[in-house]
């Protein structure tokens, strides 16, 4: 499978939700509309990012039949 052989990949799939989270929650805890607004957006890109680090590599890969 692609996320296996690709180091980097395997690294973001790991590595990007925990940040996005902690600054999210941090965001959130501060208060504010713009804090929430931000951490939402945040949130969001952060779940695209990982559907993306998923579903692209697969998608690219060569079909073997």
């Amino acid at each position: 499978m692609v996320i296996e052989r690709n180091r980097w990949l395997r690294r973001l799939l790991v590595v990007q939700p925990v940040v996005s989270w902690s600054v999210a929650c941090l965001l959130w805890a501060a208060g504010g509309g713009v804090g929430l607004a931000v951490a939402v957006v945040l949130l969001w890109a952060g779940t695209l990012l990982c559907i993306a680090g998923i579903v692209v590599p697969l998608r690219n890969e060569t079909r073997r039949c």
